[in-house]
């Protein structure tokens, strides 16, 4: 039985600020650099704006990759998050069928719930 104490030790969780939800997706990614050099990864999660993924290499935050395939098509995204080979994506200059095509795709994926899992 919780007692009012035990709630006061719950750490509390902080909000989320992304733009869209996000959706389980864990596929194979191939991520092509500026530099020609191509990593292996797995998706973990994906939204309307971009993904994260687990990589082969690290990454810098910054970086422009191509990463491919997601909704059968290249995409442009840039590095937002690294902590070591989990990286957050965000997808740049989406034409408007690519986003319906993530859009479509999410509506058929259960909700990511990391922030349950403390990632």
């Amino acid at each position: 039985m919780q007692t009012d104490l035990d709630a006061q030790n719950v750490p509390e969780t902080p909000p989320d600020r992304r733009r869209h939800p996000r959706f389980r997706l864990s596929v194979p990614l191939t991520i092509r650099c500026a530099d020609g050099a191509t990593i292996q990864a797995i998706s973990m999660e994906v939204s309307e704006s971009g993904l994260s993924a687990i990589t082969a290499q690290s990454l810098n935050i910054g970086d422009t990759v191509e990463l491919e395939p997601i909704v059968a098509s290249k995409l442009s995204a840039v590095v937002r998050q690294n902590v070591g080979k989990v990286h957050g994506f965000e997808f740049l200059n989406l034409t408007s069928e690519q986003a319906y095509r993530i859009r479509e795709r999410c509506k058929m994926l259960p909700r990511y719930r990391g922030k349950l899992l403390g990632i």
